[in-house]
């Protein structure tokens, strides 16, 4: 596998360090895949990888729905087809109707064409998609795509499911380039309201939301997120139903403790 025609002399360094390393230290099946198979064109940043294999892992061989938000090449529909298995049924998601192409149902492989931020899409992909086990949103990375994209998809993701959200470093850009498409003003910066970043910190006060004496009542994201893990451009969030309000109590023999020792 080589990389796409009119890469830069620096780009194509990078690759052939990328691969070096990868022999000497190794980083699991997708980054093998991504780095020495033949597949369409896959575009990612290097370090999610690691990310991808320690959450992807358990789900590997399993009859699981995973939906990734963005078909783009249709080469990272084949990696994830390749990595969980034949019996996974694999969804791809893209605005461009040329994407349906990718489609192979004898591989169980499907392409929906729709906009990830228009709920009458979401609410006809739920109705099509009954059971969803992990959806990795790479789409259209807009705070306003994102965030819909959670509200809508977070509540049906089956239970014991992941949601993972990448290249969240858009949050902080004021601007981004998508192929060759004039720049995309985001406005986006550190602390700045309305970016994906600061709606998922925002969850972490939903998820402690039983600690909170009143101030934030318990929500549904109160009592179906397991963990929520943020790593560079990357959040995870586990979908895991908490079946009672967190509580403590003292189990074991109680020390006798010297006041003066």
């Amino acid at each position: 596998m080589n990389l796409v025609a009119g890469s830069s002399d620096f780009e194509r360094g990078q690759y052939e360090a990328l691969k070096s390393a990868y022999r000497l230290f190794g980083h699991g099946d997708l980054m093998k895949f991504w780095l020495f198979e033949e597949h369409r064109c896959i575009y990612k940043w290097a370090h999610y990888f690691p990310i991808y294999e320690k959450w992807f892992e358990a789900y590997r061989g399993k009859e699981i729905v995973f939906v990734e938000v963005g078909v783009q090449n249709g080469g990272s529909i084949q990696m994830w087809h390749d990595y969980f298995g034949k019996d996974a049924k694999i969804v791809g998601i893209d605005i461009i109707p040329v994407c349906k192409q990718f489609e192979d149902p004898e591989q169980n492989i499907f392409v929906e064409i729709g906009s990830q931020d228009d709920p009458n899409f979401w609410a006809a992909f739920k109705e099509k998609y009954p059971r969803v086990d992990i959806l990795l949103d790479d789409g259209g990375h807009q705070f306003n795509q994102q965030i819909l994209t959670f509200r809508e998809m977070f509540p049906h993701i089956k239970d014991g499911g992941l949601y993972m959200c990448e290249d969240c470093h858009t949050s902080y850009a004021y601007s981004m380039r998508c192929g060759t498409c004039e720049p995309i003003i985001l406005n986006g910066g550190v602390g700045v309201k309305g970016t994906f970043i600061e709606f998922t910190k925002n969850l972490i006060d939903e998820i402690n939301a039983f600690h909170t004496n009143g101030t934030l009542p318990p929500n549904y994201n109160t009592l179906n997120m397991g963990g929520i893990h943020f790593y560079d451009s990357v959040v995870v969030v586990e979908k895991k139903k908490i079946p009672f309000k967190p509580f403590d109590l003292p189990v074991g023999d109680f020390a006798k403790v010297n006041a003066e020792a």
